[in-house]
């Protein structure tokens, strides 16, 4: 199983709601490395914790709707209580700590998470991105790839 997850999610026709896709797709091929995956997702679902289970780190990528556009930010996500989350688990989507709480519970994973998010600026119907997004992907791909090939140098279960 792969120790590094990636996990791009996004609707690819909500212009820059779909940075998380090709972000994705990008970082699967400069990232072609057996203990690397990459999963591509509208959005994050419970299924994922299965996902979860083996790897050391997981980085979600996705489209920020509040800052300003082209703003990128890699925060780390830690696992909250299901209970005190009501919100998180649901049965059409979660939040990357959700996925991570329930990998957590339901496996005893607990993978150092990341999320990884470019501020968007334009969410309408389109598959083209805006100028920001557009400029700030590269910076994006090149953060993730660095810190996902410091993951696989480091020692297993570290």
């Amino acid at each position: 199983m792969a120790r590094i997850l990636i996990v791009g999610y996004g609707n690819p026709l909500r212009s820059d709601d779909g940075l998380g896709w090709r972000a994705a797709e990008e970082l699967s091929q400069r990232l072609s490395l057996p203990e690397v995956e990459v999963i591509v997702r509208h959005q994050l679902t419970p299924e994922l914790a299965d996902n979860l289970k083996s790897a050391d780190a997981v980085f979600f990528i996705d489209a920020a709707h509040a800052g300003p556009p082209g703003e990128l930010r890699c925060e780390p996500v830690t696992s909250q209580p299901l209970t005190s989350q009501p919100q998180t688990i649901q049965s059409h989507q979660c939040s990357p700590a959700g996925v991570l709480a329930l990998a957590q519970q339901l496996y005893g994973a607990s993978p150092r998470a990341f999320a990884v998010t470019l501020c968007g600026e334009c969410f309408d119907h389109g598959a083209a991105f805006s100028a920001a997004v557009e400029a700030g992907l590269p910076k994006l791909t090149a953060l993730v790839e660095k810190l996902a090939r410091q993951e696989t140098a480091r020692p297993r279960g570290r």
